[in-house]
């Protein structure tokens, strides 16, 4: 069944490069942002797809995205994600994984240099 959804967040080049150490910690199974506790509420409940279709909670979570960027201290971030609603968080969440996953494809692509 194919859903048409009248949001959605844009996720920039520029928030995907901010990120990049967050997400280099996390191919070692170490997530920066986000406590043991949040990914597993995150994946207990609603589905990201289904949060997304509420076009507030899709701003919000672009909001939370944009504000991400401008915190530049891990401590920080941390504390804002911890401010933020249970529904947006768990967006977020599951976006990093999202992303992780194909940040960790994208490495293994690339090819290893031997000199």
């Amino acid at each position: 069944m194919t859903e048409e959804f009248k949001s959605y967040v844009a996720v920039t080049p520029d928030i995907m490069e901010s990120l990049d150490q967050i997400f280099e910690s996390g191919t070692r199974g170490t997530h920066l942002l986000f406590s043991n506790n949040m990914i597993r509420e995150a994946f207990n409940r609603n589905l990201p797809e289904e949060l997304l279709s509420d076009a507030d909670i899709s701003d919000q979570v672009q909001q939370a995205l944009n504000d991400l960027i401008d915190v530049e201290n891990l401590d920080e971030r941390q504390e804002y994600i911890e401010s933020l609603d249970p529904k947006t968080r768990d967006i977020l969440v599951h976006l990093y994984f999202g992303f992780l996953e194909k940040y960790m494809l994208d490495e293994e692509q690339v090819p290893e240099v031997l000199h």
